[in-house]
């Protein structure tokens, strides 16, 4: 039986947990957060009979490792402790593979750091995170789109989710106050039934604001909008 073990420090700091990872990613986080304050690594042991409450974790870093399934990577980390909002995981990648990236996409998980991240930029994902928002790396959105395009655009059919936009409409109009808000909800990888209750609107209505976004940001679909929300963190955190 497993349980996780918390540092001694305050409640507001961020706990991260790094079930299945390699030891060297998990001894260099460890160092990392230890003198960082506002964060806290959960060590992970065996318990024999019966374990105390297990202590829930903030972020859960999951390694991508290639000849692991996505499904099975996922549902192994967060399994244990019952958690299951993948908006909660962090991938980290070593090599970023597109229809890798997308298997996460498509099981909720909307925030990735390349293995050899700067560690401002690593605690920039923790905290992102930790919040529930998307986050991208620069390196891992361009070796995503750079697998996605390998010979350009022509490559890639109509119904991939990083088509470029080209023949859409340019954005005609700034996103309104209500639209702002659905979009940082719609970014954050939430469902249209989750922004409904959120913002005390019927699906249909958020329905609607969701086409007007995605056209007027000249977006296809909902995972362009989160790649590119993500891409522009990104580029915000490393000005």
């Amino acid at each position: 039986m497993l349980h996780f073990e918390a540092s001694p420090r305050g409640r507001s700091a961020i706990r991260v947990l790094a079930p299945g990872t390699t030891s060297l990613l998990t001894a260099g986080m460890t160092a990392l957060l230890q003198e960082e304050p506002g964060f806290e690594m959960l060590v992970v042991r065996r318990a024999a009979g019966r374990a105390p409450r297990p202590v829930l974790p903030d972020v859960v870093l999951i390694e991508d490792v290639p000849t692991v399934p996505v499904a099975e990577a996922v549902g192994r980390a967060l399994r244990p402790y019952g958690e299951t909002r993948a908006t909660r995981a962090l991938i980290v990648m070593e090599t970023a593979c597109a229809h890798r990236v997308f298997g996460y996409l498509r099981l909720g998980v909307r925030s990735f750091v390349s293995v050899d991240a700067a560690p401002d930029v690593l605690l920039s994902a923790l905290r992102a995170t930790a919040r529930g928002e998307a986050f991208l790396t620069h390196d891992v959105a361009r070796r995503v789109i750079e697998t996605a395009l390998p010979h350009g655009p022509d490559d890639v059919s109509l119904e991939s989710p990083l088509a470029p936009p080209a023949q859409l409409p340019p954005r005609t109009a700034p996103l309104t106050v209500r639209e702002r808000e659905i979009h940082l909800l719609l970014t954050e990888g939430r469902s249209n039934a989750e922004i409904a209750e959120i913002c005390g609107l019927s699906s249909k209505t958020v329905k609607f604001h969701v086409s007007n976004i995605l056209r007027k940001l000249g977006m296809r679909n909902r995972i362009q909008a989160v790649v590119h929300a993500a891409q522009s963190r990104g580029r915000e955190t490393a000005a």
